[in-house]
């Protein structure tokens, strides 16, 4: 629904699709490739056709979860309006689409050209992100970008010590917004030839959470930033009779407004650490050149298409002193900038043939490599800014190369029975981690069956297992690490899948049923502490009964189960000394009504849904809990439209919309910034949103159909 606001916060942002299905009381066309434009294609020659929507929603509840993505965060009454058209003169075309220009989430585009000339294209786009906001902090920001505590702070070892804690806290809230603006085009030289360039900048800014720590205690921050990434793509393509190439470079520049972040610390600390700094994602580039083609054989009626990409990343930012503590005297940095550099490779060819006229196979091949060259330094160990460690470590520039092969057949042995097959192959060279080289072999089959024309059922299952030619122990004890540990995404790994799924339209009724069930089954037998398995359960349905040629009811429910095991050792021994299981739940239901020309002048929608997610932890053995509380998610979701069309180009709409975001969350509940005697946080607590959103907008059209 469009609806500009009244009390917007914030610069505005783009709209997500997810959100402006629930919200937006019609689709606006998207705005098209305009290079795929055929005359033929156009509804008329010359001419033009609009439409624009102005209306007003009032929101119940400030709701955070509510106006992430859309900007309906805050209580109170919106204005909006949206448009979109289309123009065609003397050969050129236009079209244009403009959402919620009255939100922090608007939207436009416009896009045109003449076809088989020339197109262009201009897009903005706004995202609001909002994560918290009844947090608070005793922070404030000194003009020289310093966190700083207020004048009369008391300092103490822990939290319940900071007497001026209560009275100091300020609101906070924690959040950022996106922009993002397009611009590009293509023109066509000849027939075959054509140019193309596009260019992209998005800024992100706002305050996110971040933490100080010192020894034993911490701090969040509410970390303000402001980030900003240009992206180029630009190239040629030539089209043949048989195939195409194309020659393209993409460049991205990220920028930071600041390189460091500082803060006082709240807590007592040693004389010269009152302060600490860490660095900002540092300004860094990354270019390509790729070269991209495809060629259709006369033999075999088969299509090879290929992929030849490098590139290399660079990042050169100064970087920040050892220690913040003028009473340290450390040795100085081996160099002033890191003079970080990775260069990376992408090959790739997919051949897709039919060998048979009812056989059709395919090979795909690829190989990527990150070869990281940023130089490698001793640099020295300050603990805390408090004493020098006596130790120094080398950076370490992990890369790694990595090779994937793929072949599938499908063979149709029927009209109605028909298989498929593949096999997958995954080898990867690792450096400077604790797996060198790893690699994976999977393999499954497909079978589907449509009996006749209104059944169709289809079942898929497969194996896959990883080896690793061995784990390095005295690398991974050189992390710090117990070395018995094995990480879930380098260790052994065997898994076994299946799934099965139906879909049938009863004959000569209006009713379409579907259901999907996925099994999975992950063991890595071969781990000592770390994750040891996990099963994955999945079950949907969805059924459709068009009641009438105005009428149409749809119903669907679905249902997750994630079971993982993992074993530890909380003493850093060679033993588990415990166990940990961890069920994560989810299902859903939802059902909704259409209604079309009641009255040939009214339009009804109704739409409920209900979502449930649950996550227990089980712990066995150890010093902790036995089991810790419950994590659960609840989500209900109604929405009611109502359309009168008062003519045919004015249409009155109304809306109605209900949204409960309950959660509970033990890491949070109850937490507020003095709550932990070692931890000031910033109150951040579990959302428990409730709203309703009530609007009325009117839609107005001009020119032709």
């Amino acid at each position: 629904m469009c609806e500009m606001s009244w009390n917007r916060r914030g610069s505005s942002r783009i709209l997500t699709a997810a959100v402006a299905a629930m919200l937006a009381p019609a689709a606006v066309a998207a705005t098209p490739d305009t290079s795929e434009w055929k005359c033929e294609r156009c509804p008329f020659a010359k001419g033009y056709q609009a439409e624009f929507t102005a209306g007003s929603t009032y929101v119940s509840d400030d709701a955070v979860t509510v106006g992430d993505a859309t900007g309906y965060d805050e209580k109170g009454a919106y204005l909006n309006a949206d448009g979109a058209g289309l123009f065609a003169a003397d050969g050129h075309r236009l079209r244009w689409s403009a959402e919620d220009l009255g939100l922090d989430s608007r939207a436009l585009d416009i896009a045109g050209g003449r076809p088989g000339s020339f197109d262009y294209r201009l897009s903005y786009r706004q995202l609001p992100q909002r994560r918290f906001d009844a947090t608070r902090t005793v922070f404030s920001r000194a003009p020289d970008g310093l966190l700083v505590l207020p004048p009369a702070w008391t300092f103490a070892g822990t939290t319940t010590g900071m007497t001026a804690l209560a009275a100091s806290l300020v609101p906070q809230d924690i959040g950022g917004d996106r922009e993002i603006l397009g611009i590009g085009g293509r023109v066509q030289a000849t027939a075959r030839l054509r140019a193309f360039a596009d260019l992209q900048r998005e800024e992100h800014d706002g305050a996110r959470m971040l933490g100080a720590p010192y020894f034993t205690s911490a701090s969040l921050l509410p970390h303000r930033f402001d980030y900003r990434t240009d992206q180029v793509d630009a190239g040629i393509r030539y089209d043949g009779d048989r195939g195409h190439l194309k020659f393209a470079y993409h460049g991205s520049f990220f920028d930071s407004s600041a390189s460091a972040i500082a803060w006082q610390s709240p807590f007592t600390t040693a004389p010269g650490a009152e302060s600490g700094a860490l660095a900002e994602a540092p300004d860094n580039d990354f270019q390509q050149l790729a070269l991209t083609g495809s060629y259709r054989m006369p033999w075999l009626d088969t299509r090879m298409s290929f992929t030849a990409a490098m590139g290399r990343g660079t990042q050169d930012e100064t970087l920040l002193p050892y220690t913040t503590n003028a009473g340290l005297v450390t040795a100085p940095l081996p160099r002033p900038s890191l003079d970080a550099k990775v260069d990376t490779t992408h090959l790739a060819v997919t051949v897709l043939s039919r060998p048979l006229p009812k056989t059709r196979v395919k090979f795909a091949i690829r190989y990527d490599e990150r070869d990281n060259r940023t130089p490698q330094y001793a640099w020295s160990r300050v603990v805390a800014d408090t004493f020098l460690s006596g130790e120094s470590e080398l950076n370490v520039p992990y890369g790694y190369e990595r090779l994937r092969m793929n072949l599938s057949a499908d063979y149709d042995f029927s009209g109605s029975l028909s298989a498929s097959a593949g096999y997958d192959f995954t080898d990867v060279d690792r450096r400077f981690q604790e797996v060198g080289e790893q690699n994976e072999d999977s393999g499954w089959g497909r079978v589907r069956w449509r009996p006749n024309g209104w059944l169709d059922i289809a079942a898929k299952g497969g194996i896959s297992r990883r080896e690793i030619d061995g784990y390095d122990t005295a690398l991974a004890a050189g992390f710090g690490q117990n070395p018995l540990l094995r990480k879930f995404n380098l260790a052994y790994r065997y898994r076994e899948f299946g799934e099965l799924s139906v879909s049938a339209t009863l004959p000569d009724k209006p009713v379409s049923l579907g259901a999907r069930a996925l099994y999975a089954d992950d063991s890595y037998s071969s781990t000592p502490l770390g994750v040891t398995g996990s099963e994955e359960r999945h079950v949907a349905f969805d059924l459709n009964w068009s009641m009438s040629d105005r009428a149409t009811v749809y119903l669907v429910a679905g249902y997750d189960e994630v079971d993982t095991r993992q074993r530890g050792s909380g003493a850093f021994s060679p033993v588990p000394d415990w166990n940990a299981r961890q069920a994560d739940e989810f299902y859903s239901a939802g059902g909704g009504l259409r209604i079309t020309g009641i009255a040939e002048k009214l339009d009804l929608q109704l739409d409920y849904s209900h979502a449930r997610g649950t996550t227990a932890i089980d712990v066995t053995g150890g010093i902790g809990p036995a089991a810790f509380p419950d994590l659960e998610t609840t989500l209900d979701s109604f929405r009611a439209r109502l359309a009168w069309r008062w003519s045919e180009k004015l249409e009155a709409i109304l809306q109605l919309r209900y949204e409960r975001l309950p959660t509970e969350d033990w890491a949070l509940q109850g937490i507020g910034p003095g709550t932990l005697p070692a931890v000031l946080t910033l109150g951040a607590a579990p959302y428990d949103d409730e709203a309703w959103l009530a609007g009325i907008s009117f839609r107005y059209r001009l020119g032709g159909e």
